[in-house]
């Protein structure tokens, strides 16, 4: 059974916040979030399967068209996804000899890679840090 997004997932919303100004309105902001909600919760992460749960849109075009068509940049994404990370990661970064950075590409077929890695590794980095101070 396939979950309804109802609204976008609190994770998303939290971290997304930092991409809002990038788009030209709230409507192309919204379709961010239910994307990047989408791809967190749905087992089938295809476009049409996240347009089909998404219940606030009538037309389910809406989520492809984002994508295609609007006019927003993936350079302005990544590097807003760039800063965001450095910022949110400064307090706990070790010295560069003394770190690594793992991505997860399970999502690297969808059009927003950028996107999806920024959510995989604030939850990664949550973990690893929760690891670390019990041990």
């Amino acid at each position: 059974m396939q979950l309804p997004i109802l609204v976008p997932a609190p994770l998303v919303s939290e971290h997304a916040a930092a991409f809002e100004d990038i788009f030209e309105n709230c409507k192309q902001y919204r379709h961010f979030q239910n994307y990047l909600t989408g791809l967190m919760v749905l087992p089938n992460k295809s476009m049409a399967n996240i347009s089909r749960c998404i219940l606030d849109s009538a037309d389910k075009t809406n989520l492809s068209r984002f994508m295609s068509t609007s006019p927003w940049f993936e350079a302005q994404v990544n590097d807003r996804r760039l800063i965001y990370l450095n910022q949110q990661t400064k307090a706990v970064r070790k010295p560069k000899a003394e770190s690594a950075l793992i991505f997860d590409d399970t999502l690297c077929e969808h059009v927003i890679v950028c996107l999806s890695m920024l959510i995989g590794i604030t939850i990664m980095e949550t973990i690893a840090t929760r690891l670390l101070t019990t041990l």
